[in-house]
């Protein structure tokens, strides 16, 4: 099952899935891009979008995440050459990271340092590789996206053009995992440079809980999941409504990553930013993706709660 949406991501002026339907896709591969800027773009106006935008925080040392099309479509930020190879609709989710691979910008970019108002990616914080391998193993676990890629990932600009780390046509159709913009056929980029996957990768592996290509479900001596409490009923929720299970509806809503539309926090009266997130999180389950009404029903309330 293929969660579309990714938990806490800022959509509003930087989705583009309305306007760019894209073509339906079973995600098994993670292309790796930088913007080779310090700020979010607009890829004009969603023509060149990935599915993601990964922003660093340096105050937060988190990413702060833009999504541009859902996960199960397939973006535009690689060339597509016609009658080629398939490389944008390749069942590929594409990632990019803001910051740059260039070495000309190793420590500083005008008047900005790197490491400290942007990243330069061969030579991140750790805390931003941390951030990398989370989404990654995020991907992994709730796409199926296998935790392996290429052993190649040289130095931008020797990575650019055609490179003994490009994959060949048929090398690209067989292959799972994560990869970077540098070895996708048809293209001549060369981001994201030799950043240290190995490193990334075995982060991801650990934060996952073990290896391998399908996803993680616990086990061992995990506990087994509390169940979801009681649902009180429709009628406690939506336009007027004040009561205790508004507040415990949002605090679950913040937990699970769809907070995002609250100003202050969830609280016990009904606003338009309970709806909105509660809307966000039924459109990320293919159990409730008919229904996308902002108000809770007994399904909603089970599944964000389990």
């Amino acid at each position: 099952m293929t969660t579309t949406l990714y938990p806490g991501a800022i959509r509003g002026a930087h989705w583009y899935g309305d306007q760019y339907q894209g073509s339906l896709m079973k995600p098994n591969v993670l292309v790796l891009h930088t913007t080779e800027g310090t700020g979010i773009v607009s890829y004009r106006n969603g023509a060149d979008a990935p599915n993601l935008t990964a922003l660093p925080d340096f105050k937060t040392k988190k990413f702060v995440v833009y999504q541009h099309f859902a996960l199960d479509r397939s973006a535009r930020a690689l060339v597509n050459a016609p009658g080629g190879v398939e490389t944008n609709t390749c069942n590929a989710v594409q990632i990019e990271l803001i910051g740059t691979c260039d070495p000309a910008h190793k420590r500083t970019w005008g008047k900005l340092k790197a490491g400290v108002h942007y990243v330069y990616w061969p030579d991140a914080p750790q805390w931003a590789y941390d951030a990398l391998a989370g989404l990654i193993a995020w991907m992994h676990t709730h796409l199926g996206i296998p935790l392996t890629g290429p052993s190649q990932w040289p130095a931008y600009p020797s990575s650019y053009g055609k490179t003994s780390a490009r994959m060949s046509h048929a090398e690209w159709t067989a292959f799972r995992g994560v990869c970077g913009h540098l070895h996708v056929p048809e293209n001549y980029h060369g981001d994201p440079g030799d950043v240290p996957f190995a490193k990334i990768l075995a982060k991801a592996k650990a934060i996952v809980g073990k290896g391998g290509s399908k996803p993680s479900t616990g086990g061992g001596s995990t506990p087994a999941p509390k169940p979801a409490p009681p649902f009180p009923g429709a009628s406690y929720f939506g336009p007027g409504k004040s009561n205790s299970h508004i507040k415990q509806l949002g605090t679950q809503l913040v937990k699970r990553g769809f907070g995002t539309h609250y100003a202050s926090g969830p609280g016990p009266k009904w606003s338009d930013a309970d709806r909105k997130n509660v809307a966000d999180f039924q459109r990320s389950r293919k159990e409730l993706c008919g229904d996308p009404d902002g108000i809770p029903g007994p399904l909603t309330w089970r599944l964000l709660f389990s």
